[in-house]
């Protein structure tokens, strides 16, 4: 059974591919609250994507060589062995199941705090993790907007707990889809992901026109 003191942040996505920046964002966020463990979670189909390029097996794949020689991450397949549309709700839930003593954390990026309250389950969400927010400095009045709306839709101690967890995101300018992009392009990928992920990408032939 896990133990009662264990900190764990959990970062959902595609990965599609893993690139460094989600690594260094979620280590990040780990030493900001001071956690034991980083989970990433690669999602089956992410409820606001129309699809992935990778299939399920080769992202997860390359999210494991991608820290393979890291003892903070791990890696958890819940959503791709349930399949379907992956719900932060469901994923939570199992996971609590799986770890039922410790506090967990969910990372999120600035950009899906307006979509918040539209989340499934979104307070049993709340109960459930504290949601950790990274938002890139410095602050403008659009993010003090979506804070008045969440306080409106979801009430002031929510908002207010959001608010304290926000987490100063590193200035690091990486994307998956830039990533396929230069692939696509024939480019180089290399310091964009780990070399392990470059050279499955490579091996497997992924993102080729």
């Amino acid at each position: 059974m896990t133990d009662r003191s264990e900190k764990i942040v959990l970062l959902g996505g595609s990965f599609d591919p893993v690139h460094h920046a989600h690594l260094i964002c979620a280590r990040a966020a780990a030493e900001a609250v001071g956690v034991d463990r980083i989970v990433l979670v690669p999602a089956a189909q992410p409820p606001h994507k129309t699809g992935t390029v990778a299939s399920g097996a080769d992202r997860l794949a390359m999210l494991r060589l991608a820290v393979a020689d890291d003892s903070l991450f791990e890696v958890d397949d819940v959503e791709l062995r349930r399949g379907g549309t992956s719900y932060t709700y469901d994923t939570l839930a199992a996971i609590r199941r799986e770890r039922p003593c410790a506090r967990l954390y969910w990372l999120v990026g600035a950009d899906m705090l307006a979509d918040l309250p539209l989340w499934h389950r979104v307070d049993e969400v709340l109960e459930m993790a504290e949601l950790l927010v990274m938002v890139r400095p410095p602050w403008d009045r659009t993010l003090d907007r979506t804070f008045a709306g969440l306080e409106e839709r979801l009430g002031a101690g929510a908002a207010a707990r959001l608010r304290q967890n926000i987490v100063p995101a590193p200035l690091v300018d990486i994307s998956s889809t830039q990533t396929r992009r230069r692939v696509a392009a024939g480019l180089s990928i290399r310091y964009l992901v780990p070399d392990a992920v470059g050279e499955y990408i490579a091996h497997h032939r992924l993102y080729l026109p």
